[in-house]
């Protein structure tokens, strides 16, 4: 048990609905019994489709803004610099030796290294995503705080050049360092930050869990209904591949099968799914819904045959690194058709809860999608097996066991 120690989790803003899985881990913390605090530079207060679990474990009032509160005026900031350094001359060798972190000297450092010492006491700093992991990366070289820092990569933040600009001019080099514990959720991932120059011994592999007790089956029969009705859900995003889903249901409506595909999320590719759609004459047959609750989404998955996941690598050769979706789809009974890409893998029993293709094979996903329709049985059996698998191997408590293990030993 973990009674009176504290974690602080360092995210980029909070909350954000496409990032459920960071509310999961700071639920998770919660419930192993550690208090907390959530680091973030914004504040997401106008988003509708918050969780109402957030309400409920008062996360908002958790929060601390990452605000070094710098002054504009230059005469002020200095004035006020000389004050910060005069009431900390006892950490006067903490703040040098983190003056020499940096390549040129500024101002803005101290007001910084103020910020993050409020900090000082808790027992571990757990940052979401490799790129969100500043000043961290300097800190720790530097002994000066005592949390254990743990830094938790998810996929894009280990993909450079980072935002399609930052190259890898050793970005990470500070960071992957034996005083910070870093964490991926799959071994594809894992294999990347490896090669980056993340060490084996300090990486740690930690799939993100999924909420069994809310993702479950519904009580409908489906397998009767004429229609086979296929579901993708994610960003509108060219790594997701659901341009492919679409030429599915194009070959699939060419066979005279009776089909319909439901894309769940929004982003910037929706232009150019509305614009194949009508290409392909598929208007009947294709519904972009945009973005949904998490009530929603489970709705609109039991409400479903199979689920579609055909992500593909982009220009810097990202891919999926995991596919939670793929889970939360399964946990409610769907069985899966995927492509091989990224992290994908981990998450479907190849001919136990779906089946997984190679990367832009249409022709097999296709005759997967035709097999289903003519042995409609097996669309319930192995939705079953794929409910038994997520919650034998993903739910949220078993992950959450896994996290404890690793809290624990990196405090005691």
């Amino acid at each position: 048990m973990a009674e009176n120690k504290e974690i602080v989790f360092k995210v980029p803003e909070f909350p954000h609905l496409s990032e459920t899985f960071i509310i999961a881990q700071i639920l998770a913390a919660l419930e192993l019994g550690y208090k907390i605090k959530i680091v973030t530079k914004k504040v997401i207060k106008d988003n509708f489709l918050i969780s109402p679990i957030i309400f409920e474990h008062n996360l908002l009032d958790r929060i601390v803004i990452e605000d070094y509160k710098i002054p504009k005026n230059k005469l002020i900031r200095l004035s006020k610099w000389c004050m910060i350094l005069l009431k900390n001359l006892h950490n006067l060798i903490s703040i040098i030796n983190y003056h020499k972190e940096f390549s040129n000297f500024s101002l803005t450092w101290l007001y910084q290294w103020k910020f993050y010492i409020q900090f000082n006491n808790a027992a571990i700093i757990h940052v979401q995503y490799g790129t969100n992991s500043f000043p961290y990366r300097v800190i720790t070289n530097t002994n000066i705080f005592k949390p254990t820092v743990i830094v938790t990569f998810h996929g894009h933040d280990a993909f450079f050049p980072l935002y399609g600009r930052i190259p890898n001019n050793g970005y990470y080099e500070k960071l992957f360092n034996k005083k910070v514990l870093i964490t991926a959720n799959t071994p594809y991932l894992g294999e990347k930050l490896i090669a980056l120059g993340c060490s084996k011994e300090n990486l740690k592999l930690v799939p993100v869990g999924v909420d069994t007790m809310f993702f479950t089956p519904g009580k409908v029969d489906k397998t009767e209904v004429k229609t086979l009705r296929l579901i993708t859900v994610g960003r509108l995003d060219k790594v997701k591949g659901h341009q492919f889903a679409i030429e599915v249901v194009n070959e699939l409506i060419k066979k005279r099968i009776n089909v319909s595909l439901t894309i769940i999320g929004e982003g910037l590719e929706r232009e150019n799914l509305e614009n194949l759609i009508k290409a392909y004459s598929l208007e009947e047959y294709v519904f972009l819904k945009g973005s949904k609750s998490q009530i929603q989404i489970r709705e609109e998955l039991r409400g479903h045959n199979l689920f579609l996941m055909l992500g593909v690598p982009v220009e810097n050769e990202r891919r999926e690194t995991q596919g939670l979706v793929t889970l939360e789809a399964q946990a409610c009974g769907l069985p899966v058709i995927a492509f091989d890409s990224g992290g994908i893998k981990y998450t479907v029993q190849e001919g136990v809860t779906g089946f997984v293709c190679k990367e832009f094979d249409i022709d097999t996903v296709v005759k997967k999608i035709e097999f289903f329709n003519q042995k409609r049985n097996l669309i319930k059996e192995m939705g079953t097996q794929a409910t038994i698998f997520v919650n034998n191997q993903y739910s949220q408590t078993i992950i959450n066991k896994r996290w404890e293990q690793i809290y624990n030993s990196v405090i005691n």
